[in-house]
């Protein structure tokens, strides 16, 4: 494996630096899963389909490490071996090839995508569509997040505001299914255990194709004495749309 640096100052004297394909990944990495305040949908798509294309040309070769790229650059934070990978990856495209990519996801980014739509990379582990998965995260510096720490100071400001009781109001439903959608698995498994020992859930008759307990809405509204109308309305309040609801096969639990 070469050990060209990734970015080298401008030879020509004037500001910037020349950045390799290697380099090029690590930053398209940094636009996906960085701050989503310093990027937009349209950048993230483009960011998605430059990492997408540099890994399949890559693999063609023979790369290997496609998905622990995609895991490591998910982390966004500074790697030896992300770096490493990078430049084997890079290492692979003939000089040729590298500068057609180059040529050709620049032009298509700087064009505005023409009708292309945003890359999905649905073969590698986690979910990595920047806008056309809703259950798409992007973790901050601290591995978090931002929508769930977002959602928690808006409940916090209400409360603040109006009162304990105020957050607990059905039109502020939707804050309490960002921070669960957008929560670190450590919180999702707590609140889990929670609502199992407060006895929230119905009894689990049936699970999904992943052997997660799954619920119909008849189910949760016989447990808490309301109407199927009331559990809709305020599944509707939440923003919960029908991409967030499982809808795959169930199997009965025997």
């Amino acid at each position: 494996m070469s050990k060209k640096p990734m970015f080298i100052p401008n030879p020509d004297g004037s500001e910037g630096y020349l950045i390799n394909l290697a380099g090029v990944l690590l930053m398209a990495g940094d636009v996906i899963f960085g701050d989503p305040a310093e990027t937009t949908p349209t950048g993230r798509a483009n960011a998605m389909r430059m990492v997408e294309r540099i890994l399949q040309e890559a693999e063609k070769r023979g790369f290997k490490h496609t998905g622990t790229v995609w895991n490591l650059l998910r982390r966004n934070e500074p790697n030896p071996r992300l770096r490493n990978l990078a430049q084997e990856a890079m290492d692979l495209i003939p000089k040729e090839v590298q500068g057609q990519i180059m040529r050709e996801e620049f032009s298509q980014a700087k064009s505005g995508g023409g009708d292309m739509p945003p890359l999905v990379a649905k073969k590698h582990p986690g979910s990595h569509e920047p806008e056309s998965n809703p259950n798409f995260t992007r973790p901050g510096p601290d591995g978090i997040d931002p929508r769930f720490w977002e959602a928690g100071r808006a409940l916090k400001e209400i409360r603040k505001r109006e009162g304990n009781a105020a957050i607990h109001k059905p039109e502020h439903a939707h804050l309490y299914a960002q921070m669960h959608k957008f929560a670190p698995e450590s919180f999702k498994k707590e609140m889990a255990a929670m609502a199992k020992e407060m006895d929230l859930m119905p009894k689990a008759t049936h699970v999904g194709a992943d052997g997660q307990a799954v619920y119909t809405s008849q189910q949760i509204a016989d447990k808490h004495g309301v109407s199927v109308e009331v559990v809709e309305r305020l599944i509707a309040q939440a923003d919960i749309g029908p991409d967030d609801l499982y809808s795959g096969p169930v199997f009965p639990i025997q």
